[in-house]
């Protein structure tokens, strides 16, 4: 999933989830991400979702961009407690499409996420940006670290 500043990217995730399900009934699927770096959890529901292919696979959709919207599929990452990074990921049969409560809920994937900064174009966000330091060449035996 890849986040920019201005504009949300569509990425799609095709699950082959759909045998998990206990009901006939196909509503938008139920996300928990939790954060492995600072153990933040967000609950949200896909941006878009398609079960037209769904003994093979259910397509879902989010977007990754500078809003946070849970109950739109709008996720806001790159922050202190949202790192880029590995995310554990469950995946939730939901009772309606505005359900943003996973309690009670059939559990029918669980797994990773890898989330990913853009890191060219004009929208660009890197993860971690560095600065060159080349105005001290002949002190060679000190180490700069810089936070901002």
């Amino acid at each position: 999933m890849v986040r920019t500043s201005s504009a949300a990217l569509y990425p799609i995730v095709r699950l082959n989830i759909y045998d998990k399900f206990t009901s006939t009934d196909t509503y938008k699927p139920l996300f928990t991400f939790t954060s492995q770096a600072s153990g933040e959890s967000i609950t949200i529901l896909p941006f878009g979702y398609d079960f037209s292919d769904k003994e093979r696979c259910v397509k879902l959709t989010f977007l990754s961009s500078s809003l946070d919207v849970p109950a739109s599929g709008f996720i806001k990452f790159g922050t202190e407690t949202r790192p880029y990074g590995l995310w554990d990921v469950v995946i939730y049969e939901n009772s309606s499409n505005v359900n943003l409560d996973p309690s009670g809920l059939n559990v029918v994937w669980k797994g990773l996420a890898n989330f990913t900064a853009q890191q060219t174009g004009s929208d660009k966000n890197p993860a971690v940006e560095y600065t060159d330091y080349d105005t001290n060449d002949a002190d060679t035996e000190s180490v700069y670290i810089t936070f901002d």
